[in-house]
């Protein structure tokens, strides 16, 4: 009994959706780390300490659903694997975790995300199986509400040719769709960025 107890568990959910916005739309806001803490309720603070062309390192401050009084710090390593994968690793009371996120282009206005959520449960920590499994599907549909509005309004103003710091074109005939957006690591921060 002792020795499958300390044998680790994987939880595994997998949630897929599609959205009207392309890939790297879709990509952008997984690496816009600037909204967490304004957009995402759970977030009180996002900290990044180390962020290059396809990886960073952060720490997030975050509210549990539901049980909102629980406050936890959270490590996070995210890496861009592929052009379709994304893949964050993190700690949670102890728990690891790993999200591989697959976004897939349908075509250039809409794509599929697959967001697999996997945790690593030994001893005593299996105890939070059905927590998991209740609170990963609750998690994932109050995130992609959050996010909805701003990957759809990021796709809009991309197709009117809206540059990052910049701004719209200055002259309305220019503020049409007339190449495609290519996300580029690490993306720009504003200059007091945390």
């Amino acid at each position: 009994f002792s020795f499958e107890l300390n044998m680790p568990k994987i939880i595994e959910v997998n949630i897929t959706k599609k959205i009207k916005c392309s890939r790297d739309v879709a990509f952008w806001n997984s690496w816009d780390h600037e909204h967490l803490d304004v957009v995402h309720s759970g977030y009180s603070k996002s900290s990044i300490l180390y962020d290059k062309k396809n990886f960073l390192f952060r720490i997030d401050d975050i509210q549990l659903p539901l049980f909102s009084f629980v406050k936890i710090q959270t490590p996070i390593f995210q890496v861009q694997h592929d052009d379709e994968t994304l893949i964050t690793y993190a700690v949670q009371f102890g728990v690891l975790s790993r999200t591989i996120i697959t976004i897939k282009e349908i075509d250039k206005t809409t794509s599929e995300i697959n967001s697999n959520y996997q945790f690593f449960l030994n001893g005593w920590k299996r105890i939070f199986e059905p927590f998991l499994k209740m609170m990963i599907p609750i998690w994932n549909a109050k995130v992609w509400k959050e996010d909805l509005t701003i990957k759809l309004r990021r796709q809009k103003v991309v197709d009117m040719n809206f540059v990052d710091f910049v701004g719209l074109p200055k002259n309305v005939n220019d503020r049409i769709k007339n190449k495609d957006y290519k996300l580029s690591l690490p993306i720009p921060r504003p200059k007091n960025s945390p």
